[in-house]
């Protein structure tokens, strides 16, 4: 009789460790739930479109990309156009203004390529998370990361 006691104990033992770290991991997972996602939604400018809107844009972007990289490329040839006048002044100053023109052209290429593509890096970021969410390895992350 004392030893089904003895057994009995280490299982109400067992079962209440158990318990415990189911408690805990079941904590720990919630805890972890919210901090991804409160980091994750101030940083998801795409999280209200669908995936098929998604596409639509990333495809947008994408050519939009292309289109501002060539008008980039172009300016940067106009670049290559620069001259040293040897002249009169009034020549210097108007090849001054033409290459400040060029310049700012440049600027402006280099601006637009740059937020095209931060845009579509952004909807592919937003797709990547979507198709990530139902990772078990992600699961596996906010049980056991502390």
């Amino acid at each position: 009789m004392g030893r089904q006691t003895g057994q009995g104990g280490r299982a109400t033992g067992l079962l209440i460790v158990l318990g415990l770290a189911g408690a805990l991991g079941a904590w720990n997972y919630q805890r972890n739930l919210a901090l991804e996602l409160e980091q994750r939604e101030g940083s998801r400018p795409f999280q209200g479109y669908t995936d098929d809107a998604l596409e639509q844009l990333a495809v947008a972007y994408g050519e939009q990309a292309e289109v501002l990289e060539r008008r980039y490329q172009a300016s940067l040839e106009d670049v290559a156009g620069v001259r040293n006048p040897d002249g009169f002044v009034m020549e210097k100053v108007e090849e001054y203004e033409r290459v400040r023109k060029i310049g700012t052209a440049v600027r402006i290429a280099t601006s637009d390529v740059a937020d095209s593509e931060a845009r579509l890096r952004q909807i592919r970021d937003e797709q990547l998370w979507r198709r990530d969410t139902f990772n078990w390895w992600r699961y596996v992350q906010r049980l056991t990361r502390i």
